[in-house]
């Protein structure tokens, strides 16, 4: 809805009787289950078993509907998404309607689905990714607002729900994930909780597959317990079993977090420093941790220098915010042609091609692609208006005729490479294209049709 479309809502909400929106509520809930269930939930009595009932059954089906021979495919996969997106939306609704349990207990019936779905389902669109990361969001948001509202005993019952599901079989081999249910539930934790989360935690690892599954089941759940200390407010505990197990990258991860929690921004530098020369494999985390704290504390200098070492170890997401630092010093101007020499020859081709294309150096971009065929799709776009024959020739030879295997889809992958070509180039030459191929290839009619369909939309 746009704000011309609710100005109109409100309007006509305002001049409305009491009597007919209350006529109007009655008659639309009579013919929209959904609307019944909202309206009910907002001003009456829900039948939260019910609606429980009807979700867990709407989420069965449209899994059966999806899944071919125990499997979901990658469509299928965004299909069931979608429907577990709606459901966090609808329980997140509960929560603000103040059914807080029966909230939890609708997401919890989200991870469930989506749990069983890391192990048989094409999960590469990325959709059940982020919806792990919505609903585990959604259980933290509603967890950290209801905790400072409901008594303890209400929060046990919360959480003794929370480990019924951590305890699931189905996040076998998936250890980060199950103990993703159990941290995002943390603001409501209790002394009585706590030891049902370990004792529940020391179980699963009993269970666990020997090997990947228990080391990473055992290191959360030390991450776990170092967590519950804090929430817990046992600050002398909680350091000191973090100072003994920082040799964990992720024991240390937390301990920095709670450092910058509590703005303790010298020891939280003290620990990235530390770690950055003894673990090289988590430098990167630690990089990203020092220009929050050096953000945080307005050291400027040493946040270019650390995005510096970042970008120049090929991490091109530190080039934005290093050329806007120096841009505010002053020294960006001054170092800029430096700055491009050093990175081309410490850069890979591809990130010094995206700073370029970023500066619009063209005559520079331009002599990287033709010396690095594989970025010819990336940047031609960028580098048509400047060098229309060249990219052209270079599109050809190194993006449509890119196809080692002929065959319909290799056909259509053609297709949709010309006509990305005719968006910013000649439409002339994409036709030119597709009759030349079509002319050198006449034994081939699936290649005549693909190309065909794209000529007529030109």
């Amino acid at each position: 809805m746009n704000s011309e479309e609710k100005q109109s809502l409100i309007k006509a909400v305002n001049e409305a009787s009491p009597e007919g929106l209350r006529q109007f509520i009655i008659n639309q809930a009579q013919f929209d289950p959904t609307f019944f269930r909202d309206v009910t939930a907002q001003f009456g009595d829900l039948d939260t078993d019910a609606e429980l009932a009807q979700t867990k059954k709407l989420i069965q089906s449209t899994v059966r509907k999806n899944k071919s021979y125990g499997f979901i495919d990658y469509q299928g996969c965004i299909v069931v998404c979608n429907v577990l997106d709606d459901v966090i939306n609808k329980y997140m609704l509960r929560f603000r309607q103040g059914h807080y349990h029966h909230a939890m207990n609708g997401l919890l019936l989200v991870v469930e689905a989506a749990g069983k779905m890391l192990s048989d389902a094409d999960s590469s669109s990325g959709a059940l990714t982020d919806t792990l990361d919505r609903v585990f969001g959604s259980m933290k948001n509603l967890s950290t607002n209801i905790a400072p509202e409901i008594l303890e005993s209400q929060k046990e019952i919360v959480i003794k729900d929370v480990v019924r599901v951590f305890k699931r079989k189905l996040f076998s081999g998936w250890p980060e994930e199950r103990y993703k249910v159990l941290y995002n539930v943390l603001p409501l934790v209790t002394a009585k909780s706590a030891k049902s989360m370990q004792t529940a935690s020391r179980a699963v690892i009993k269970a666990a597959n020997e090997g990947y599954d228990t080391v990473q089941s055992e290191i959360y759940d030390k991450i776990l317990h170092a967590r519950i200390l804090i929430q817990l407010g046992q600050k002398s505990e909680a350091e000191k079993f973090m100072e003994e197990n920082k040799n964990i990258p992720q024991i240390r991860e937390v301990e920095i977090q709670n450092a910058l929690i509590n703005k303790n921004y010298s020891r939280a530098e003290e620990l990235c420093l530390e770690a950055s020369k003894q673990d090289q494999g988590w430098r990167r985390i630690w990089e990203q941790y020092l220009i929050k704290i050096y953000d945080a504390t307005d050291q400027q200098q040493k946040q270019e220098g650390v995005l510096e070492t970042r970008l120049f170890a090929n991490y091109p997401d530190a080039y934005e915010p290093l050329k806007k630092l120096r841009e505010q010093d002053g020294s960006w101007e001054g170092q800029y042609s430096k700055f491009l020499e050093r990175a081309a020859k410490k850069l890979t081709p591809e990130n010094y091609a995206f700073i370029l294309a970023k500066e619009r150096e063209f005559a520079k971009l331009i002599k990287v692609v033709m010396q690095h065929p594989e970025l010819t799709e990336t940047y031609s776009k960028d580098l048509y208006a400047s060098y229309p024959d060249i990219v052209n020739k270079l599109y050809y030879q190194n993006v449509v005729l890119n196809e080692k295997h002929p065959g319909r889809q290799a056909y259509r992958r053609m297709g949709r490479r010309i006509k990305n070509y005719a968006t910013f180039g000649s439409r002339e030459t994409a036709a030119k294209w597709i009759d030349g191929l079509i002319a050198e290839y006449p034994s081939r009619p699936a290649l005549a049709e693909e190309l065909d369909k794209v000529k007529q939309k030109l």
